[in-house]
């Protein structure tokens, strides 16, 4: 019985637990038992939050936590302003809040966690999971094998690769994240300092191999652009972050190497897609050939052979209507928002057809319906009293972070700059993709579970020194909460 007890109040058990049934909900025909599995996990969550809050104060000892509270206080306010649509959805999301801000962020307030084995634990397992799902999904599309069932499509998904997930979106993140899980492997202090075994260099292999081609023929933007920030970002650390000072002539070299670098990266990056795409795309074809000499299939149909780009010519793929639905929305409720659940109902009130794409959605628009930029839909839902305070909340956390990243010269080989670098550029995702707050996405929770861990780092690996506190109304608080 106290093993069970000391297991339900393990707040680091169910941080690995929740982020990888987040993971499962990626994964074709898992994510069905998954979203059944995610709802115990939201009471499991609601009960650590409520025991910490009380025994602990955890929302006090967070850093830059005020922002948070008040934030979560805005949505309240949110909530009951449109307490008469989908209350109970978005009292959900005030509990998706509350998890991401006082269990996944705030693990920096832990004393006796290690959260270096935690970190590890959870990109094992992400390595390999990704490696034998996309080996898998690679396999199938060279044999030819898709099909539709259950309202999933298996391995292609409009013309692009897919895999064993269910969009190639989410693919394509989760193919970004193991590469960062991979960078993060082969960081000596890492390791060393997580207590476990180093994963097999043959493993990390096999999973930046498959994981790149498999970003690569998910065509996903969003995807490409979160590597490509991630590597510019780490490549500027590289040029500033270690040494402590500079003259005017090594700025300027070290920024113009950083542009130069840049646009090496970018159209590196996206040649490398086309000529996968074309290579993948021809091997299919010989393939198929052998079998069938001709370019008739023996039912009559004509063979269809994936190129894996868009279906849809459009550079932004729909995103600039969004954006504009969006922006009219937020001018409709500026101070408050409409709340998370209620853009769907909204949209169908203010636009003749709805959100766009919320009609693909059914009756799961409620949930799925965003407006595929994460600074707008906070924007929209948490109108612009909640997108100040996150904003803040963000600007303080980035300040601090850049500061420390870019004056210690001693993290020159650990693993702090690729956490930097990682949140770095899913800001830059965020413009384009479903992301930062109000989904139930492993998306969204990686992103507070290494807002978590790159805070335990500013808090445990720098210098000991007094606290400050700051006195309102009579009561002293920490001056990290603000």
């Amino acid at each position: 019985m106290t093993k069970i007890k000391k297991a339900l109040l393990s707040k680091s058990l169910f941080r690995q637990c929740y982020i990888i049934c987040l993971f499962c909900c990626n994964v074709s025909y898992v994510h069905y038992p998954a979203y059944g599995f995610m709802a115990l996990m939201m009471i499991w969550g609601a009960f650590l939050v409520v025991y910490n809050e009380i025994t602990r104060r955890t929302s006090l000892k967070t850093r830059y936590g005020f922002w948070l509270i008040a934030f979560m206080a805005s949505s309240l306010i949110t909530l009951l302003i449109n307490v008469l649509h989908n209350a109970w959805f978005n009292l959900g999301i005030l509990l998706h809040l509350s998890i991401c801000f006082f269990i996944f962020y705030s693990v920096h307030t832990e004393k006796q966690n290690n959260f270096r084995r935690e970190l590890f634990n959870i990109s094992r397992i992400i390595i390999f999971a990704t490696t034998i799902l996309g080996f898998v999904g690679l396999t199938c599309l060279i044999l030819g094998v898709q099909f539709e069932f259950m309202s999933v499509k298996f391995i292609i998904y409009e013309n692009r690769f897919t895999g064993l997930f269910v969009n190639p979106n989410q693919l394509g993140f989760a193919a970004v994240v193991a590469m960062f899980c991979c960078h993060l492997m082969i960081k000596q202090d890492f390791v060393r300092d997580s207590g476990c075994r180093r994963i097999s260099r043959i493993w990390i292999a096999a999973c930046l191999s498959i994981n790149s081609i498999s970003l690569l023929l998910s065509d996903s933007n969003g995807a490409v652009i979160l590597l490509i920030a991630y590597t510019f970002f780490f490549f500027i650390y590289k040029m500033f972050g270690t040494e402590s000072s500079f003259n005017t002539k090594q700025i300027l070299i070290r920024s113009a190497s950083c542009l130069l670098a840049g646009v090496v990266i970018v159209s590196s990056v996206f040649l490398l897609r086309r000529v996968c795409q074309l290579g993948i795309s021809q091997m299919i074809r010989t393939n198929q050939s052998i079998t069938t000499p001709v370019d008739i299939q023996p039912d009559g149909t004509k063979e269809d052979i994936p190129t894996f780009g868009h279906e849809n010519p459009n550079l932004d793929s729909g995103r600039f209507k969004l954006w504009q639905q969006g922006g009219e929305m937020f001018l409709k409720h500026p101070v408050f928002g409409v709340g998370k659940g209620n853009i769907d109902y909204y949209g169908k009130e203010m636009f003749e057809d709805g959100v766009k794409f919320s009609k693909r959605y059914g009756d799961l628009a409620i949930f799925l319906v965003d407006f595929h930029n994460g600074y707008l839909t906070v924007l929209v839902c948490a109108g612009l009293v909640g997108f100040i305070l996150l904003g803040i909340f963000l600007v303080r956390f980035f300040a601090s972070t850049t500061r420390h990243v870019l004056r210690d010269e001693s993290l020159h080989q650990k693993a702090f700059p690729c956490l930097f670098s990682f949140l770095w550029a899913y800001m830059v995702y965020s413009l384009v993709e479903v992301t930062l707050l109000f989904n139930f996405m492993f998306a969204v929770v990686f992103f507070w579970l290494i807002l978590g861990y790159t805070s335990c780092y500013l808090t445990k690996n720098m210098p000991d020194h007094p606290v400050d506190h700051v006195t309102i109304f009579g009561k002293q608080f920490r001056k990290t909460l603000f």
